[in-house]
């Protein structure tokens, strides 16, 4: 602790722990019967995102480079666009600079700006599909 404030690791833990608890009850329902294209884009960003959590844990820039790089492809996917918003279209350009930023990193060997990079990536994801609950049909 670092005058009475946590250390970056352990709050990067924390809020990796909630992260997870998050995705294991979501993972808890029943799963759709048929697959769209958009989810499966979002099964493999999930599953590269825990390849980066994976990487940052064991100190595994390749791994967590790979992830940045991949999830930034996955994004920038055309089908991965669904609606045509303003706000919409800003979360996806912040969650494609984060993936960079994220690779980026990861070559430069930077474990504390990879692990923000993470955190930024996650809160980007939980605000977009907050947003996309709230507006499904909605243009800006």
């Amino acid at each position: 602790m670092i005058g009475g404030l946590p250390s970056l690791a352990a709050v990067f833990f924390g809020f990796t722990a909630a992260v997870a608890a998050f995705f294991y009850c979501a993972a808890q329902e029943e799963p759709p019967k048929r697959v769209t294209t958009n989810q499966m884009l979002m099964r493999d960003k999930l599953t590269y995102a825990s390849k980066a959590l994976e990487g940052l844990s064991l100190e595994d820039f390749d791994k967590i480079a790979e992830a940045g790089n991949m999830m930034g492809i996955i994004s920038r996917a055309a089908s991965w666009h669904i609606i045509p918003t303003d706000q919409y279209v800003r979360m996806s350009k912040n969650f494609q600079e984060q993936a960079r930023d994220l690779e980026r990193h990861a070559k430069e060997k930077n474990l504390d700006a990879a692990s923000m990079d993470y955190m930024r990536i996650t809160l980007t994801c939980v605000q977009c599909h907050n947003y996309m609950r709230e507006n499904r049909g909605k243009k800006d």
